[in-house]
Formats: structure tokens, sequence, C-alpha cells
């Protein structure tokens, strides 16, 4: 088994760091190969069961210097996840599927977050979103989600399942 790590807010403003620094900060901590995936921080963690999303985080902001948010699933988990009801739809403006990555399974009513032609579904510990349109035009939606649910980091739906090919390998 794998466990996949996802960092909020990796290489945006100054938090820039490259995939050798980003793996070498994981090796110090104690995790064996790991693998950054892109530069967005996404990182493979083979040979691994579970990780404590809390003390990964303390860790990081350790090492790294500033505040790093965690979104911890296990290979079975992102499987599923890659399985989205979205999967090969796009939104009325083009928009790609995204994964917002949360803490816990949402109890808030969304939609008030959402824009109304977005679709939205929450499942577990995820939302799969469609926007109508593109990502740049959706900070709102994201700061609403961040004050409603607290933290989230969001990929598209794309990158979660080349993760999984990765992992299927």
């Amino acid at each position: 088994m794998a466990v996949v790590v996802f960092l909020r807010g990796m290489n945006l403003g100054s938090r820039r760091i490259t995939n050798d620094d980003l793996a070498a900060a994981f090796g110090r901590l104690g995790f064996t190969d790991p693998t950054p995936y892109q530069a967005s921080g996404n990182v493979i963690l083979p040979d691994v069961d579970d990780v404590d999303a809390a003390d990964l985080s303390a860790g990081l902001t350790s090492e790294l210097g500033y505040e790093v948010p965690v979104f911890v699933r296990t290979e079975a988990e992102l499987e599923k996840i890659a399985a989205s009801p979205l999967n090969g739809e796009s939104g009325a403006e083009g928009g790609k599927p995204q994964i917002v990555f949360l803490q816990h399974a949402p109890e808030a009513d969304l939609n008030g977050v959402f824009r109304p032609t977005d679709r939205f579904e929450p499942i577990g510990n995820e939302i799969h979103w469609l926007p109508s349109g593109g990502m740049a035009d959706s900070g709102d939606v994201q700061k609403g989600l961040d004050t409603v649910l607290g933290l989230t980091t969001v990929r598209t739906l794309g990158t979660v399942q080349r993760l999984m090919k990765k992992l299927a390998g």
C-alpha cells in the first residue's frame, strides 16, 4: 500500500520549493522514498499504511519554516476518489472536475458556497466539484469553502487519476 499526501498552498507566492527539496524534507521526517508528483504539493509515500496528518503538518512546518496544512489519503481512498461521479464531464463554460480535499466530512450546507451553475457532490472527506468555468474565476468559492469548512485544498480529478496510475505503476 501507499499513502498520498496533498499539501495546501505549495509553490504559490513565497512558498517555492523544488520536488527534490520537498522529498528531502519528507526524508528528514523519516519517510523512505517519498515521491513528489508535479510541483504542486502532491507526495506519494510508498510502503506506508497511514500517516497522522497533524504530526506530518507539524513536522513539515518545522522543516520548511511556514505552515503546511496536509491532507492524507490512502491508496484505497484515492482509488474511490478517482472514480468520481463527475468523470468525463465538463462545466457549461469549460470547467474541469475538481476534488476538494477536507479534513472531515462536511456537515455544513454548501448550497450558498457554490455558484448556481456549479455542480458538487460531497462524498466522504471530499467534495467532487464541477465548476462551470475555469479555476481562475473560482476564488470566491474557494474562500467560501475555507470559511465554512476550514482549510481545504483542491486538485483536478485528472491529477488524482494520474496519481492512481502512478501508484498502479
